[in-house]
């Protein structure tokens, strides 16, 4: 919590600072004083559980409520790590979160109360989820060998009214990349406001540089029309075009947009796309709508700070659903990763960035993750739930006997 109030004071001001500060405290607390019970009235191998339950299956619960869906998972803590994180193909960020705090509540428990069983237990545990981790990747990673431009112009501050400079400075970078034969382009969040009167002339202009060019270009757009307000991403191809609305806004930053309805999945060039914006990939729900794709195309927009974190949030979903993702963010990072969360292609976006990498369209497909969903993260709550009453009726029990 102490690392991100930098972050949460930027996107939400002292208030919710102070919400979410004092809500973690307590949350915490309450938590210590039940493992600690836990502890003095459980055996060891069952009260090893209690932490790792209780964190996991808390993660769930935040993810299915929350309007910040999964974000603050400390399952994102170890994305870096892509053994760990492949247990999230069959029960999503919660089951490395169990690992994690697994391992943690283990060591505590040997220290404290020298439960040599349960750490052995739990031993076996972590060390069988490394093992699947290492074989369920690749023995080399697939091949990333199609090509792709990621843009990201940060020169255009704000969602900007007038959309003819935007368009002027992009379609300059996308006419430069499809010289270098790229032919799939894939633009930031909102890069302009377009209004109900000069919409239609907006997008014909891109969709006439997609039919010249013979792309695939993703742009993110402000698309005011008279149907309503959408955050919405427009696919081009050289046949037709389609549209994105974004289902999950930034309260108080997007409270003015109209929510989508459903997710977009489309067929080019025999791969299977789908397109999602930005903090729609912190929903592990929404995730799972797309099992079955090959690549994620996904326009964003980052507050800087969050670069690193907010793009690696979105490649877990990758790793739960079994595809890959590229991502081009305004104000964060460019990335391209693979359906087992390796980041083959990474840059920072700045001032007319135009990032040339590669994907790969080859994945396993939908993992156990997408066809079950959060079963285990359920199960871990229920777990919790069941632990705590019995730490209560060992207490009790053992005061009666006193």
């Amino acid at each position: 919590m102490a690392l991100m109030v930098s972050y949460f004071l930027e996107i939400g001001g002292p208030v919710p600072v102070l919400i979410i500060g004092i809500s973690k405290a307590i949350l915490w607390g309450l938590m210590a004083f039940a493992v600690r019970a836990a502890a003095r009235n459980l055996p060891g191998w069952s009260a090893v559980f209690v932490f790792p339950a209780l964190m996991a299956g808390g993660d769930t619960l935040i993810a299915a409520t929350s309007p910040h869906g999964s974000a603050g998972a400390l399952a994102y803590s170890q994305m870096d790590f892509l053994p760990a994180i492949q247990v999230a193909s069959l029960g999503g960020a919660p089951a490395i979160t169990f690992v994690v705090t697994l391992f943690a509540s283990a060591v505590a428990l040997l220290i404290a109360k020298r439960a040599f069983i349960a750490a052995l237990a739990s031993a076996a545990i972590v060390a069988g989820v490394l093992v699947f981790g290492f074989e369920r990747q690749p023995p080399q990673m697939a091949d990333a060998d199609t090509p792709v431009t990621i843009i990201a112009a940060d020169q255009f501050g704000g969602v900007p009214m007038d959309w003819r400079p935007v368009w002027n400075g992009y379609i300059a970078q996308i006419e430069r990349a499809a010289d270098n034969n790229n032919r799939i382009i894939l633009l930031p969040e909102k890069i302009a406001h377009l209004s109900p009167e000069e919409r239609g002339v907006a997008i014909e202009q891109l969709a006439e540089v997609a039919r010249r060019r013979d792309l695939l270009l993703i742009a993110g757009i402000d698309d005011e029309t008279d149907d309503g307000r959408f955050n919405r991403a427009l696919a081009f191809t050289r046949d037709d075009w389609q549209s994105y609305d974004k289902r999950h806004m930034i309260r108080g930053f997007e409270s003015l947009f109209d929510i989508g309805a459903g997710p977009l999945i489309f067929e080019h060039d025999g791969v299977r796309y789908g397109v999602a914006i930005c903090k729609d990939m912190d929903f592990p729900a929404l995730g799972r709508d797309y099992a079955g794709v090959d690549v994620m195309l996904v326009p964003a927009w980052d507050f800087s700070v969050d670069a690193w974190l907010h793009s690696r949030m979105a490649i877990l979903r990758g790793v739960e659903n079994g595809y890959s993702i590229v991502r081009s963010a305004r104000n964060g990072a460019l990335t391209v990763s693979d359906a087992y969360g390796y980041v083959s292609a990474e840059a920072q976006s700045g001032p007319q960035t135009a990032f040339p990498a590669r994907f790969s369209p080859q994945g396993p497909g939908p993992t156990l993750y997408a066809r079950i969903g959060d079963v285990f993260g359920w199960a871990m709550l229920a777990l919790a739930g069941v632990l705590i009453g019995w730490t209560v009726w060992a207490g009790r029990r053992a005061g009666q006997g006193a």
